[in-house]
């Protein structure tokens, strides 16, 4: 297992404590439930919207964005 170190607001750390004590889970781990799922997500979304279509129309997607 790794460590990281984070900045959060202290707004979102109340939240993920308050989150942590209802489901009985540390803070550590629903923080590393939070960052996986935004991965999952994350590659989800890649495999599904970029890398379905062909470099022309990447590339149009793409420009849109900028």
């Amino acid at each position: 297992m790794s460590h990281i170190s984070i900045n959060i607001s202290s707004e979102l750390k109340d939240k993920i404590s308050k989150i942590a004590q209802k489901s009985g889970r540390s803070l550590d781990e629903c923080v590393a439930l939070a960052l996986n799922e935004y991965a999952e997500n994350f590659e989800d979304t890649y495999k599904t919207d970029l890398c379905s279509v062909d470099n022309l129309e990447r590339s149009f997607f793409l420009s849109i964005g900028e």
